[in-house]
């Protein structure tokens, strides 16, 4: 007779088991801190396509770069009525803080305000910081 005796068959299903259940944690860590930097850079790129497009004069208007609610919104106009917009949903497992809507200038691309970003999960922190000329630092 051919086949797997039922001990064969528990014993490859508590071997699975086993591995499943060690390996869930560096799941877990690995989704967070993927979805950590994806909100990180995605918020840098916003800011810069914003900077980017004021200093341009693309369709002679405002660019910014808002938080509203749980999403991060690059815009034309106005954040809450905005002409052109590509909102980025924050994941639930980071909390972003400090950024303030902002807009950048025509000529030399500076924002309106002082930004100070914090960008938090569970495992660890990102902080952005615009100055008053535009220049970003990223810790």
């Amino acid at each position: 007779m051919k086949g797997f005796t039922f001990i064969e068959i528990i014993l490859v299903v508590a071997i699975i088991a086993i591995l499943s259940s060690s390996t869930a944690p560096f799941l877990s860590r690995f989704l967070q801190r993927n979805q950590l930097e994806s909100t990180k850079d995605k918020i840098i790129s916003s800011i810069r396509k914003a900077q980017n497009y004021a200093m341009n004069g693309k369709n002679d208007t405002t660019w910014g770069v808002c938080k509203t609610g749980s999403l991060i919104r690059f815009y034309s106009g106005n954040c809450s009525t905005p002409a052109t917009k590509e909102d980025f949903t924050i994941p639930q497992s980071v909390t972003v803080s400090g950024l303030l809507d902002t807009t950048f200038s025509k000529s030399r691309g500076e924002p309106s305000q002082i930004l100070s970003i914090s960008i938090t999960s569970a495992i660890k922190n990102h902080t952005v910081e615009v100055n008053a000329v535009g220049g970003m630092i990223i810790n």
